[in-house]
């Protein structure tokens, strides 16, 4: 079986959106429940993130971007202290 780019791009799509929704379960799972945070919880928080953020930026692509930004926007507004 021989992929189409759209195919191709919408498998990629896909696996975005699937991680980005695991980077929120993830940090709801870790960060929700542990108040006050400590600098540790800040510094694991921020490197979890710096990583997404690297990894999508050097793809390139526009919806993924938008993509990010959005999900980006859904933790700042559970987890402000990481922004």
């Amino acid at each position: 079986m021989t992929l189409s780019p759209q195919d191709y791009e919408r498998i990629l799509e896909d696996t975005l959106k699937q991680d980005l929704e695991w980077l929120v379960r993830e940090f709801t799972l870790i960060f929700k429940y542990k108040n006050p945070k400590t600098k540790e919880d800040i510094q694991l928080g921020n490197q979890i993130l710096e990583q997404f953020v690297d990894n999508i930026k050097n793809n390139n692509s526009e919806e993924s971007l938008n993509l990010l930004a959005i999900t980006l926007a859904r933790i700042e507004n559970e987890f402000p202290e990481f922004f």
